[in-house]
């Protein structure tokens, strides 16, 4: 899908809004998982399988060849926001028990994170207004994407896209790392960034990366959009939960074979049934009420709510496979190998203060 130069000049300067004024950052959509099964509708879309098997939160519709119409038009969503169709996947975690075993760890739900952190290219412009001043233009219908690279093994901290990638570590320590923990976590908790700039042009690309951008000036988190991707959308922050508390050994693989936690990856398509909102949504829902403002652009529910996330049904049955649901596996699905030697935690990659 295109959008004309005219459609990208009325998305840069449209900021009105037709809801009062509660204004800030970031809000929450918090979901209940969906399904654990080896599809892609992203990069293996049409396909019945793909490389390797998805942790999937968000709109019910998912299975292969899901469209965004389709994900709009889901029957339910495992989401606390009831305009909210849009479906999150991530690769999910497995054990590598002391037999060689794969026991799927758990997967608790997750979190995703609308935040307002980007800003507009304008020449000259070397840092983004407030927040109470600069507001992210909504996601254009069709929009799909991923972030980060399954088939990662090693960290470059200069590398930006690389950066967006970290696992924080729940329980008794509180730390994030770019690898997998590096101690013992009852949660591991697997996030990834979005880039946050678009090319104003294209709702999707040949790789699901390159219509989309990480700010030119600032870091993977906000900043400056750079010339070539000039529009500022809302940005995505994962949050996945995995219940690690029973595994003392830290002795974890990502589906996709990912022993070391940099090939940790995430895949989005957009499914929200009212732009409009969600558009309003960083100036209504964002005060100190967050959603439970009486303003809110998102509380359409008869409750007076936005939503309550609840686990659901997917719409279309997985593919008869077995990924570790019923018991350990003998192997990963789709024979994939782990690889990557976890570090040492002397050799590990960067720790982030609490706080960045």
């Amino acid at each position: 899908m295109f959008f004309s130069k005219a459609h990208v000049v009325a998305v840069l300067l449209s900021a009105s809004s037709s809801y009062a004024q509660d204004i800030g950052g970031t809000f929450t959509v918090n979901c209940s998982p969906l399904t654990i099964q080896r599809r892609d509708p992203v990069i293996s879309f049409g396909k019945d399988t793909s490389d390797h098997v998805h942790a999937v939160i968000g709109g019910t519709a998912f299975r292969g060849n899901t469209t965004n119409e389709d994900a709009l038009n889901s029957k339910a969503t495992t989401c606390d926001k009831i305009l909210d169709h849009s479906i999150y996947w991530v690769p999910t975690l497995y054990h590598i028990n002391n037999d060689g075993r794969y026991e799927l760890v758990k997967h608790k739900g997750g979190a995703v994170y609308y935040q307002n952190r980007a800003c507009n290219y304008q020449a000259g412009r070397t840092r983004c207004p407030s927040i109470k001043e600069n507001f992210p233009t909504v996601f254009p219908a069709g929009l799909r994407m991923i972030s980060g690279d399954k088939d990662l093994r090693t960290f470059n901290k200069n590398d930006i896209a690389q950066r967006a990638i970290n696992h924080h570590c729940l329980g008794s320590i509180d730390q994030e790392t770019n690898s997998l923990p590096l101690v013992h976590c009852d949660t591991i908790r697997s996030q990834v960034t979005f880039p946050p700039c678009w090319d104003g042009v294209n709702v999707d690309s040949a790789d699901h990366k390159s219509h989309m951008a990480f700010p030119a000036i600032g870091d993977f988190n906000g900043g400056v959009c750079p010339e070539s991707h000039p529009v500022a959308l809302i940005q995505l922050f994962y949050e996945f939960h995995f219940d690690t508390k029973k595994y003392t050994d830290r002795n974890f693989v990502f589906a996709q074979g990912d022993k070391t936690g940099y090939g940790f990856h995430g895949d989005f398509i957009n499914g929200w049934t009212d732009l409009k909102r969600l558009g309003d949504a960083h100036r209504t829902c964002t005060g100190a009420k967050g959603v439970d403002a009486p303003t809110c652009s998102l509380n359409i529910g008869t409750d007076g709510y936005a939503g309550h996330a609840s686990n659901q049904t997917p719409e279309h049955a997985a593919p008869a496979e077995d990924v570790g649901l019923n018991g350990p596996l003998s192997a990963l699905p789709n024979n994939k190998v782990p690889t990557g030697e976890t570090p040492q935690a002397k050799l590990r990659s960067r720790v982030f203060p609490r706080g960045y």
